[in-house]
């Protein structure tokens, strides 16, 4: 598989550097030095994966569509912008605000538990989430996610406050708190708590080489596609092809 890396931060960095491992091959690189254009040199791409910033995601859209490029994005923070994607023509995307796999079957766990402790009105919840003081978005668009899952399947939450606060919380919402610091991995907790006790949830990355893999297994799905997919397309996939190997994973 031939990839044009999009965006040369650190998960960009870390794309490159799993790649080769995988047998796949950088072709290209574009950053803010280097651009991509609709006449950009792209050396035969088969594929770009893209970690930029928020506000430049539509655009890079755009020009994914116009070379006919598929393009996995993995940039957050720009998800309020989604029915402006799905009016591009052309365009073939896998976005995610996270490609680990861990981080995936994590969601499917917490999914489980708030649809278990959701009935119960003695337990409430909270998500909280750490990761290095280098990230552009808080709180991180895995905690969102997760967010999401809970408010739908619990059902004394009616919101989610992401922002901070100074007062009183609400008792139909649901606080998604987050910490950045230092070099922390990244760190996702989702707790349920009653007078007797507390369950706690946590996934802990314990580098970039989880996403990068992650996103680089997906690349390789999205090819040969037409349209718009999400990371549960591509993990109902995954799994069905290791259930029709023997493997029985339900989720």
């Amino acid at each position: 598989m031939k990839i044009a890396i999009l965006g040369y931060g650190r998960m960009g960095h870390a794309v490159e550097s799993v790649a080769g491992g995988l047998g796949h091959r950088i072709c290209a690189i574009f950053d803010l030095n280097n651009p991509l254009k609709t006449d950009s040199n792209i050396n035969d791409t088969d594929v770009i994966i893209s970690f930029t910033n928020p506000e430049a995601v539509i655009h890079n859209l755009e020009l994914a569509s116009e070379i006919n490029l598929p393009i996995v994005e993995g940039t957050t923070g720009w998800y309020h912008q989604l029915d402006r994607m799905k009016q591009i023509e052309n365009l073939t995307i896998l976005y995610s605000p996270n490609f680990s796999i861990g981080v995936y079957l994590f969601t499917k766990l917490v999914e489980k538990a708030a649809r278990l402790f959701g009935s119960l009105p003695e337990y409430d919840c909270y998500i909280h989430e750490w990761h290095h003081r280098y990230k552009a978005d808080s709180p991180s668009g895995t905690a969102l996610k997760l967010a999401e899952i809970m408010v739908k399947n619990i059902k004394t939450k009616e919101e989610v406050l992401s922002q901070t606060c100074t007062g009183k919380i609400a008792e139909n919402a649901l606080q998604v708190s987050s910490t950045r610091v230092g070099r922390i991995p990244g760190t996702h907790e989702v707790g349920f708590d009653s007078e007797h006790d507390s369950i706690i949830l946590r996934h802990q990355a314990h580098g970039r080489t989880g996403f990068a893999v992650g996103a680089l297994k997906a690349a390789e799905w999205l090819i040969g596609k037409k349209g718009i997919y999400t990371m549960d397309d591509f993990m109902e996939s995954l799994i069905q092809t290791h259930s029709m190997k023997g493997h029985n994973y339900e989720y």
